[in-house]
């Protein structure tokens, strides 16, 4: 019995060990923004108005922004 228990343990053992190798960070470029949304409050109709938004990479690789969609 206590033989079962023992390969049970190894076998549990190697599955977190498994998991924890899979828990990695990712390598590649990462993109953190500082801000995801701005409000611009009240705009007069033709106003012009505008907000940078800060972004940033966090990742070991260079970051391509490639399409941008307004929301």
């Amino acid at each position: 019995m206590k033989k079962h228990w023992f390969i049970r343990f190894i076998f549990l053992s190697m599955f977190l060990f498994y998991c924890s190798s899979l828990a990695q960070e990712a390598q590649g470029p990462r993109m953190v923004l500082k801000e995801r949304v701005f409000d611009f409050k009240e705009v007069r109709e033709g106003e012009v108005v505008a907000h940078a938004f800060e972004v940033q990479n966090e990742g070991d690789q260079v970051l391509e922004i490639i399409r941008v969609k307004p929301g």
